[in-house]
């Protein structure tokens, strides 16, 4: 063998076998692919869009966002878990497809499966009412409901949604029945509420606060610990006894085996996006919060939320296992 060609072949070989990706500091090289498990136009597709607006500036390529909804999430998210490990496949969800479904349907795939890269947004959740209900207060709600078990209708995303879920939380901690009615995203859930076809939702502030203003919903209650700044008047579910919070969290999410590195090289380059001015400008519309975290500590939180929903879940008979 010659020298010359001996010894750039162990280099490669020793990059190999300490297990450092060669072409590491080229990443990325190719567009990323943000992959939103619902509906085009719901929420979580509108703040994806505005992390790909601003992406192109601190990753040096395109980022691009693509829907595949179905199952409550759980079709995008498979898709994810099952693409390569090489970073440009990433997910942008609310962690109740990981959290929540796992306990209530046949999903391929498991918790540990994805690896949260950095936490985007963390929206206080809001029990908004028809403005067609006879209900003024959060007391006069609880109390029909103590009167009337599963005569309230609440509408929701679908089975095992973030939207379905925390109303069943709040309702077990209330000790009141409500009846859920799937609906096929938050878009057409909210226009059920607007129709009277439904009573309530547990919706965030980007998809409720333009009906407030405009008189078509009433707020009754946050499931935030502390009273919102823009609805001062609207008591938390603590305030009142009910010791339920509740948010819509959105993380992006890479599929676990993706090297650390990479991992790394996202983290910082999406959160130079949500300090940038134009995503800044973007949520501000969307009447959203940016609530940074890193990976490793929000899979903290997430571990918490897993264990208390599984306890949720079970006293509310949606458990499967």
């Amino acid at each position: 063998m010659k020298r010359g060609f001996f010894l750039p072949l162990m280099v490669i070989l020793s990059l190999v076998l300490i297990g450092t990706p060669l072409f590491a500091g080229t990443f990325p090289s190719k567009p990323i692919q943000i992959v939103v498990p619902y509906s085009a136009g719901g929420g979580t597709d509108l703040q994806a869009r505005a992390l790909a607006a601003v992406g192109h500036k601190y990753f040096g390529q395109p980022v691009v966002v693509v829907c595949k909804p179905g199952a409550g999430g759980t079709v995008g998210t498979n898709y994810v878990v099952r693409s390569r490990k090489d970073g440009y496949t990433l997910l942008y969800a609310v962690p109740a497809v990981i959290v929540i479904a796992p306990y209530m349907m046949d999903v391929p795939y498991k918790f540990d499966d994805l690896i949260p890269v950095i936490r985007i947004n963390d929206a206080p959740r809001i029990l908004a009412v028809g403005k067609k209900t006879p209900w003024k207060t959060l007391d006069e709600f609880i109390a029909y409901a103590k009167k009337n078990p599963g005569k309230i209708k609440f509408g929701s995303a679908g089975p095992g949604t973030t939207t379905h879920i925390a109303m069943e939380g709040f309702a077990y901690q209330a000790g009141i029945k409500l009846t859920h009615v799937p609906f096929k995203g938050c878009a057409k859930a909210i226009a059920a509420v607007l129709g009277g076809h439904v009573d309530c939702f547990g919706g965030i502030p980007s998809e409720t606060y333009q009906y407030f203003k405009a008189g078509s919903m009433r707020p009754l209650a946050v499931f935030s610990k502390k009273r919102l700044p823009d609805l001062p008047n609207v008591p938390t579910l603590l305030e009142k006894g009910i010791n339920f919070t509740d948010s819509s969290t959105r993380a992006i999410f890479a599929p676990k085996g993706t090297p650390e590195n990479i991992i790394k090289v996202l983290h910082d380059g999406f959160k130079k996006c949500i300090e940038d001015k134009t995503f800044k400008a973007m949520f501000k519309k969307l009447n959203e919060p940016v609530a940074y975290m890193d990976g490793k500590s929000f899979q903290k939180i997430l571990l918490e939320q897993k264990e208390l929903y599984g306890k949720v879940l079970k006293a509310v008979g949606l458990s499967k296992k």
